[in-house]
């Protein structure tokens, strides 16, 4: 099946280069970098997440700091982003050489490569919000998951029902061309056959909330 890749993905894609080319403009690259380890680090402890050793991992979406930033000196990470090449030529903060125990994908959810093979653990973290196909990007991310497998996942979710359609409609958040309740997170994952351990607000907005799940493939 081919993947649904929307007019609405490829605006999305282009406003997020430009957002980070913004966002980072009068920042310290080095004190960005430290200030977003620790985020990390405080994340993964509010969500009572096993770091292991050398386990092979997957940073699926992981933009130009993702959790690789902090975990690439203990887990065997495999990081994966359509965006990589773009970053590396407009960002400071990221450079794949400065990571060398990293392998670095620039690929799509939709179309992870064929020769992935299944991961022990996923984290997946404020990028499924991002993705063109939804179900089609869930479904990979399960594929990449091997019996067993541990999945961070995190994602901002609609706090008010009545404002679902206006946002898909219009849209009113142009970043984020998927825009769910976290019900529908629960649902997806439950319905490919993960168990859901842990549901954690992490911060709370007027409009979204932003939620982890710690879930467990069986």
């Amino acid at each position: 099946m081919t993947p649904k890749i929307t007019s609405r993905w490829r605006v999305a894609q282009y406003l997020e280069r430009r957002w980070w080319r913004r966002y980072l403009r009068a920042q310290d690259p080095q004190a960005y970098l430290r200030n977003k380890r620790d985020y990390w680090v405080n994340t993964l402890r509010m969500l009572e997440w096993e770091v292991v050793p050398g386990r092979r991992s997957l940073d699926a979406g992981c933009g130009p700091a993702g959790i690789f930033i902090a975990l690439h000196e203990q887990e065997r990470m495999t990081a994966m982003d359509p965006l990589l090449d773009a970053y590396e030529k407009d960002l400071a903060i990221f450079s794949r050489q400065d990571y060398p125990g990293v392998r670095f994908l620039t690929g799509h959810l939709e179309t992870p490569p064929e020769s992935l093979e299944p991961f022990p653990a996923i984290y997946c973290l404020n990028a499924i919000n991002h993705v063109s196909d939804w179900d089609r990007s869930l479904e990979h991310l399960t594929a990449l998951a091997a019996p067993g497998a541990r999945l961070l996942l995190s994602s901002d979710v609609h706090r008010h029902r009545w404002l679902l359609p206006i946002f898909r409609a219009l849209p009113g958040d142009l970043l984020h061309p998927q825009q769910h309740p976290a019900s529908a997170y629960r649902r997806a994952l439950e319905k490919r056959g993960w168990t859901i351990e842990r549901e954690v607000v992490l911060r709370e907005t007027a409009i979204f909330n932003y939620v982890a799940w710690v879930a467990t493939k069986h």
